[in-house]
């Protein structure tokens, strides 16, 4: 090797010694930076890649009645796991497990499945059976050295200890699923339970609680190798009902007892539903609520979403509309023949002969009604009733409200009816668009089969006079549905045509007439309560609004609908052995809904509506309840009024 090459080949390895060189200086820094720099990160992330966190599930708040009553809580239910920390002999303890818990569902070979698909979370308990008796703890715990791994667990359950006592107003618990992400749900995850509808949804951020947590230190397979520490749960806080829990069961069980005896009456077999509620008149405390039929899961809670014709109880808004408009006076007679004079001559049930505005309600005369509210006419009838109310949700604090957003639903203000004349035009459009659309492939068809230009020229005819007549009928009917007319007033006025009102908006309606016209806002939920008693939160009466109506009027309403249980009245049988001092301001309705089923095989089947409040000099309750088939307003919902109120005011026998 020459002189020339060995220079080259020195300088050459000089080159590849430092990048060597600078090589390992680099590794012993970046050793150097992870030992001492970062340790303590590589650290903490080794301890966190060991350690698991096992949700102890927390204990759901109660809700408890104004009277103490718990009416909703978590029971301790027991289930059977096992813990893979303490599993000994796992073939002969899983044979074991399964003769004891003698399910031809869980089988050794189900439990060994259980096991191995849940082997890169063995630091959980494994569930094998839920909600299992006494006995099979008990025969498991009397075993318990022939089964290491094998835990009970107590876990709690929601149970409403009185059944579907007010179910509707409560609620029910469901796994999270379609809010999960939501607002309001953030903190929740996949398999929580939350509460459904009622106060269990309304309410469910305070009764929930918060899950604690035992920190299991695992190895790399994530088997558990030991227990480091246990935060306990924290327990939901406890609701407070101004639900009465006599009242509320006395409500419950007049219903149930009232649909009973009405489907022995051919008038009323078809009675199996509808909703009633009782309101403190000076604070707007709900009392008793109840729907029926009673099932908390497939039934509405159709006290403050199911929307019915008012029948005669709205007659007292068409009075106030008359007398505040000066189109009557307190004493002025109308005469009643039988029928109103209007067309379509709607008949009156009450007795013929003149009628003044205490004698029209006492006796719920329609042809009074009719005309005062032609007097009145619709505005200020719409007028009166948004003054009580009628025209919008209550805000009661429940979720589902119906609010009376359909063209369909609701007082027939100004804002609605024209909100249904355009509904009515595109459901008229729509109706004989697709008529004419029929019409002219009949006939097109016909023309399609003709050769004979005759016959084509006959066709032609009488299909130009077919659309014709079709274009003739639907401007006559698009004229009719778009206006309002004499006779829609006249519904109107005696409690039917288009309008329908929750039994929660007719209760707060008679609430705020019992109160010289102050309604206050609806409320289930009193006070929140911490574990310990602490109070979380309170809830105090709210007034929504004062009835811009004259005092004069309103007592002038309310001497009529106490002439209601008088002799002589619809109601009077109901509240005749009343004490005087306890007297019952009362309005029956009969309504015919329209809908399918009122009418079959020539039958004519009613709603029965009823409204009250009392006492009549001092009031302190009123009511409203609505039976569906119920025939009418005293034979059906008023007998409800009459058992809530024997047992508020303690004249049960």
């Amino acid at each position: 090797m020459n002189n020339k090459r060995r220079k080259a080949l020195e300088k050459t390895l000089k080159i590849y010694r430092k990048i060597v060189a600078i090589i390992f200086i680099i590794l012993f820094m970046r050793l150097g930076w992870l030992q001492i720099i970062e340790a303590d990160i590589y650290q903490t992330r080794a301890e966190d890649n060991r350690m698991r966190l096992v949700t102890i599930p927390h204990t759901r708040g109660n809700i408890i009645t104004s009277d103490g009553v718990v009416v909703a809580t978590d029971l301790p239910t027991f289930q059977v796991s096992i813990t893979y920390l303490g599993l000994k002999n796992q073939e002969q303890v899983v044979n074991k497990l399964a003769e004891i818990l003698d399910d031809p569902e869980i089988t050794p070979e189900f439990i060994n499945n259980l096991i191995k698909e849940n082997r890169y979370r063995l630091y959980e308990p494994i569930v094998v059976k839920k909600d299992i008796s006494i006995e099979t703890v008990t025969a498991i715990e009397s075993r318990r050295s022939e089964l290491p791994g094998v835990t009970i667990q107590s876990v709690p359950q929601r149970q409403y200890p009185y059944g579907n006592l007010a179910g509707h107003l409560l609620g029910y618990l469901s796994e999270i699923n379609e809010e999960l992400g939501k607002e309001g749900y953030e903190d929740y995850k996949l398999g929580d339970l939350i509460g459904k509808v009622g106060v269990e949804k309304q309410y469910d951020q305070f009764l929930r609680g918060e899950d604690g947590f035992r920190q299991v230190e695992v190895n790399a397979v994530n088997r558990p190798i030991r227990e480091i520490d246990t935060v306990p749960p924290k327990p939901g806080h406890d609701i407070i009902l101004t639900i009465d829990f006599e009242l509320q069961k006395t409500m419950d069980e007049a219903f149930d007892q009232l649909l009973e005896e009405l489907q022995q009456d051919p008038r009323s077999d078809k009675a199996n539903g509808g909703a009633a509620v009782l309101i403190d008149v000076k604070t707007g405390k709900i009392l008793a609520m109840s729907t029926r039929p009673d099932n908390r899961v497939t039934v509405q809670n159709k006290a403050i979403q199911g929307r019915y014709i008012p029948g005669s109880t709205f007659k007292m808004i068409t009075g106030m509309a008359a007398l505040e408009a000066g189109k009557v006076t307190a004493k002025e007679t109308i005469y009643n023949p039988g029928r109103y004079w209007y067309p379509p001559y709607i008949k009156s049930v009450a007795p013929i002969g003149p009628m003044n505005i205490y004698t029209a309600i006492s006796k719920s005369d329609n042809v009074y009604f009719q005309e005062v509210g032609r007097r009145a006419g619709i505005d200020n009838i719409a007028k009166i009733g948004a003054e009580f109310g009628l025209d919008k949700p209550t805000g009661i604090d429940l979720p589902y409200e119906n609010a009376g957003v359909s063209p369909l639903q609701g007082l027939p203000t100004p804002e609605k009816r024209l909100q249904y004349f355009d509904w009515a035009e595109a459901l008229v459009n729509q109706r004989y668009e697709n008529r004419l659309k029929k019409v002219e492939e009949e006939y097109d068809q016909l023309l399609a089969q003709t050769t004979d230009e005759k016959e084509r020229e006959k066709i032609e005819k009488r299909k130009i006079n077919a659309i014709n007549q079709i274009k003739a009928q639907w401007k006559v009917d698009l004229n009719w549905n778009t206006s309002w007319h004499d006779v829609d007033t006249f519904n109107i006025s005696i409690g039917q045509g288009r309008q329908n009102y929750t039994p929660l908006q007719l209760a707060n309606y008679v609430a705020g007439i019992a109160n010289n016209g102050v309604r206050y806002k609806p409320y289930v939920v009193e006070k929140i309560v911490d574990s310990k008693g602490n109070v979380v939160k309170e809830f105090n009466p709210q007034i929504l609004g004062k009835a811009n109506v004259s005092q004069e009027t309103i007592n002038i309403i309310k001497e009529a609908m106490a002439g209601v249980t008088k002799p002589g009245g619809t109601a009077y049988s109901l509240f005749r052995n009343f004490p005087p001092d306890i007297q019952v301001a009362a309005k029956t309705g009969t309504a015919q809904p329209g809908q399918a089923g009122y009418r079959e095989n020539g039958k004519q089947y009613y709603d029965g509506v009823f409204v009250a409040f009392a006492p009549v000099d001092d009031p302190e309750i009123a009511f409203a309840g609505v039976v569906e088939y119920g025939y009418s307003g005293s034979g059906s919902a008023g007998k409800i009024a009459k058992a809530v109120f024997e047992e508020y005011f303690g004249l049960k026998e």
